[in-house]
């Protein structure tokens, strides 16, 4: 097995061995599936996925993979990506199970994940680049219909076309300069356009990185 997926399951192991169960809510896209693939390897009796709707794309492989709850959409008017990750944290809590995000490191760093997804218990992918997610998925033998999804607009995973049309290779490229994981000369892959477009999602989502979660506490 590579090392890395390995690594991953090693990892869910450890850190969620005192969950009584883990809920991964999927989307048919690839950071799902390898959320959910890589959860199932490591607890195979204690993790569930959970779709709402019943348009699941390639829901054969999911169920392969293991158990996938089909719950009905939430009305459009009520806010769907909202009212989603709501009844799954409802479900999550009434099975006492751990609500995994699959939020990964380039969505992390880019800042297009939703507010209503900070709600998870913690994130298996966090530490991968979206073209490390896309790397995996091969590896490990996700269909190409859920992979090639990736690169096609989708607003509801944060993923206007804009930035669809933007190579998420390069898209990661553009974040590693920002953080300092690789030299400022990588850039020159990036036409103008795209610079300028990532650098105003960019500093447009990084009051997300400083929301406050409790005030100052005095020594006193």
């Amino acid at each position: 097995m590579d090392p890395r997926i390995q690594s991953l399951i090693d990892w869910v192991k450890t850190s969620s061995s005192p969950a009584g169960g883990l809920l991964v809510p999927v989307s048919g896209g690839s950071d799902s599936a390898l959320c959910f693939w890589l959860c199932r390897q490591a607890f195979p009796d204690k993790t569930v996925a959970v779709y709402f709707g019943d348009t699941l794309r390639c829901r054969e492989w999911f169920e392969r993979v293991g158990e996938v709850r089909m719950l009905p959409e939430p009305p459009a008017a009520d806010n769907r990506e909202v009212q989603r990750w709501a009844r799954s944290l409802a479900l999550a809590l009434a099975e006492k199970r751990w609500l995994v995000g699959t939020r990964n490191r380039t969505e992390d760093a880019l800042g297009t994940y939703s507010l209503a997804s900070r709600l998870v218990t913690y994130l298996p992918l966090a530490g991968l680049w979206k073209s490390d997610v896309m790397e995996l998925c091969k590896i490990i033998g996700v269909p190409e219909e859920i992979t090639s999804s990736s690169r096609k607009a989708d607003p509801d995973c944060g993923r206007p076309a804009e930035l669809a049309e933007i190579p998420l290779e390069l898209i990661d490229t553009f974040l590693k300069v920002k953080v300092g994981a690789i030299a400022a000369e990588a850039m020159s892959a990036l036409s103008k356009q795209q610079v300028h477009y990532l650098d105003g999602l960019y500093t447009a989502n990084r009051f997300k990185e400083n929301l406050p979660t409790k005030p100052p506490v005095s020594a006193t």
